[in-house]
């Protein structure tokens, strides 16, 4: 929407006479296409047009209240306060276009005429008892749209038609196999779609769940339904981005950049959402099931609510399903549970106890005074003790959680008392120190030295300082749609959430993290500065948790890598941080990754830990390596020592039912050189049965295995079935295929008898 606006300077003739110039000597619209509207009690605006412009009285139109004075109807209905009559210029598309009546005038609603500004004339105050009393300071107040004059200027009847939609509309028209040229409106509004989607996206509003971000989300699966009834059921909305991003380079040459980012976003939303709607028929059945038969729409506004909450399944397509079957709910029903749902979030989110409630704490002290950016150390006195070790001092160097860095420990001294700070919360202003008392006791009023514990803030501040050169290294090599979505910043290591597509390969992480400590060599300073929030958005400064901003904010900012809005403890020179270790990366939800790292001596270590086991694993590696050899060099002395067996060991057979029965002990062997004994001789026999066994001399242990060669299979002779029945002889149980089984047993002494019993089976076949 373009416009101009006169706040008590120009009024209705400057804007009528400079609207019309532009129209029609910047734009060169002819002027015999446009009519305008104005108030049917607005002389002024009427004689400016007829008489000062020039425009045919049979081109101008007077109209009503709900058509030409803004709000509308304001006069009757209201609302109180600034209002005025308004003007309307259209643009004629001809006698051809819309109802074809002689008589047509901006007023038909046919598609004739076009609106494409609205000249709105602020000169009342509407008051209390609905009469209007002209404004000491009157008003201008325009809206011209840019793509109706786009479409006026290019010649199209609609804003789809233009440059700005087309190529995305005839994407969509292919994808369809053009039979969205037959269902123009859903075309259209996939496209507009689209856009919308791509846009809020580049502007860092990720699909969720909550707030701007379910509104994405709704848009696109409601995107994802149009395409269905189009004929489209698999991925496609992704698609159409790199032709968004083609359309709009000119004004937006970013978004080339960071169209592969943005369809990968929403490419993972359809797959989840095509997910949902293909399971959901079945799903449907098996929660209305009873209602199929038996109407109760108050239990149908029930289950409606637990498909959306619990499945994710939006209420537009439960309700496409129940009209579809009759089934009725009441809505009333629906939006009384999701109202309970969200009292009851809210209620949990409450629900923290004296220590986070500061209405339950049902104190009155002074909001307290922080001072560690400053200081690490200073006198305090004691306002308050709580229960469960928690002090309240009117100042302190003590920084409390926030923003996801953790709060501060260290002591609170007076004389030989000792108080072990332990954590530090806060509850709106007030500071809670929260530990035990080591020595001695405290009591209100006492003074104390309170001390951090400076060593470990080092570390939290090099933790802290370096998630935001981590920022600044995630949007120079994934894109700049990576914003940050929350952190954790503690003494040993940091945690750092933000907006992609997909996992990180081991290259990008690799290039991450050389950029990060890149940056870290540049060994620039760190300037921490409080602001205006407007001045720090008009500064470049970084904000992603808008709604969590104060009026005054502070600005962190390191030379020109990083700018942002942040409130905790930073270091004075991005050089103190030493290295950047990224240890894992994986995913926290949908479109969200996660990065875990360490600084200083904690990635030193790691690094260290990490060689060392490199090292304990490669040692592992070549002794694996040293066994396998020996394994190989046993296996080639094992296969010539059986080789020279096996000629001796088919000589032992005998034909018992037309079937080779060969059946031997050979000492010695382990059950790998018996496998592979048993298919060598099976190489070699036809016709046969071959059962051979060993025995671990130094454990006792027995080894059995059977093989019948593949003629015999189709003959039902089965090694897993003669091996139960054998295997009990030697002491044992055994299992394995239809041509090869093998068993271990307690009892190799038995091995002669094992042998009998297998001769006596294949006689009795």
């Amino acid at each position: 929407m373009l416009g101009n606006f006169s706040f008590g300077d120009y009024f209705k003739e400057e804007a009528i006479s400079w609207a019309w110039e532009f129209l029609t000597q910047e734009l060169k619209i002819d002027p015999e296409k446009l009519w305008v509207s104005v108030y049917k009690d607005d002389h002024e605006a009427y004689g400016i047009w007829k008489n000062e412009v020039g425009i045919p009285v049979e081109r101008i139109v007077k109209l009503g209240d709900k058509e030409n004075f803004w709000p509308s109807e304001a006069k009757s209905k209201g609302p109180n306060g600034p209002c005025g009559p308004c003007s309307e210029i259209f643009y004629d598309f001809g006698s051809s276009i819309g109802c074809a009546k002689n008589d047509c005038t901006p007023a038909c609603s046919c598609g004739r005429f076009v609106e494409v500004w609205n000249l709105v004339f602020t000169q009342y105050n509407r008051k209390e008892d609905g009469s209007l009393e002209p404004l000491p300071n009157k008003n201008i107040d325009t809206g011209m749209g840019l793509e109706r004059l786009a479409a006026v200027t290019e010649g199209k009847l609609n804003n789809f038609e233009t440059d700005l939609f087309h190529p995305i509309v005839k994407e969509i028209a292919a994808g369809c196999r053009l039979k969205a040229l037959g269902n123009r409106e859903l075309n259209y509004a996939i496209a507009d779609h689209i856009r919308s989607v791509v846009f809020s996206i580049y502007d860092g509003i990720m699909p969720s769940n909550e707030s701007r971000g379910y509104i994405v989300r709704k848009i696109i699966r409601k995107a994802i339904l149009h395409l269905r009834e189009l004929g489209i059921k698999q991925p496609f909305l992704n698609k159409l981005v790199p032709i968004v991003a083609e359309i709009m380079k000119q004004p937006y040459p970013d978004l080339m950049a960071q169209q592969e980012a943005i369809a990968g976003i929403i490419l993972k939303e359809e797959k989840t959402f095509i997910d949902t709607l293909n399971s959901s028929d079945s799903l449907f059945q098996e929660k209305f099931v009873k209602l199929l038969h038996n109407q109760d729409e108050e239990l149908a506004g029930k289950i409606v609510f637990q498909l959306y909450d619990t499945y994710g399944i939006p209420l537009e397509l439960t309700k496409i399903w129940l009209e579809k079957r009759n089934i009725k709910f009441t809505q009333s029903v629906f939006e009384r549970e999701l109202r309970e749902q969200k009292e009851r979030s809210r209620a949990q989110s409450a629900m923290k106890g004296d220590v986070f409630s500061a209405k339950g704490l049902d104190i009155k002290v002074k909001d307290s005074k922080f001072v560690g950016y400053q200081e690490n150390s200073l006198e305090a006195r004691v306002l308050a003790i709580l229960k469960d070790g928690e002090i309240i001092l009117d100042q302190t160097p003590f920084y409390a959680e926030s923003g996801g860095q953790v709060g501060d420990a260290g002591k609170l001294v007076s004389g030989k008392n000792v108080f072990k700070v332990l954590d530090t919360q806060k509850i709106d202003n007030v500071i809670l120190h929260i530990g035990k008392v080591v020595s001695g006791t405290f009591k209100e009023g006492d003074k104390v030295t309170a001390g951090i514990d400076t060593k470990r803030r080092l570390n939290i501040a090099r933790n802290h300082t370096a998630t935001h050169i981590l920022q600044a290294a995630l949007r120079k090599v994934l894109g700049t749609h990576v914003q940050q979505q929350g952190s954790l910043v503690a003494e040993d290591r940091f945690r750092f959430d933000f907006t992609h597509f997909k996992g990180l390969s081991e290259e990008e992480i690799s290039q991450v993290e050389e950029v990060a400590n890149s940056y870290i060599s540049k060994s620039q300073v760190v300037n921490c500065k409080e602001m205006s929030l407007k001045e720090a958005k008009k500064a470049g400064a970084l904000a992603f948790f808008e709604e969590k901003y104060r009026e005054n904010v502070r600005v962190v900012s390191i030379g020109d890598i990083s700018k942002e809005l942040c409130g905790g403890t930073h270091l004075d020179n991005i050089s103190k941080i030493g290295l950047i270790k990224i240890i894992s990366e994986g995913s926290v939800a949908s479109g969200i990754r996660r990065i875990e790292g360490t600084t200083g001596g904690f990635a030193e270590q790691f690094i260290k830990d990490e060689q060392e086991k490199a090292i304990e694993e490669s040692k592992k590696r070549d002794k694996l390596k040293e066994l396998k050899e020996q394994e190989k060099k046993r296996s080639l002395e094992v296969n010539k020592s059986l080789r020279d067996v096996i000629p001796r060991i088919i000589d032992k057979g005998i034909k018992i039912n037309g079937i080779n029965v060969v059946s031997s002990f050979e000492a010695g062997l382990d059950m790998n050189a018996l496998r592979l004994l048993v298919d060598k001789v099976n190489e070699n026999l036809n016709q046969g049965v071959i059962a051979l066994g060993s025995q671990d001399n130094e454990h006792k242990k027995a080894y059995l295995v059977i093989a019948v060669t593949q003629d015999l299979l189709s003959k039902g002779l089965n090694a897993q079935v003669l091996i139960r029945q054998i295997a009990p002889i030697i002491g044992g149980s055994g299992g394995g295929r239809p041509d090869f089984a093998q068993s271990g047993g307690t009892k190799p002494e038995e091995f002669p008898k094992a042998f009998n019993e297998l001769k006596r089976i294949i006689k009795d076949i």
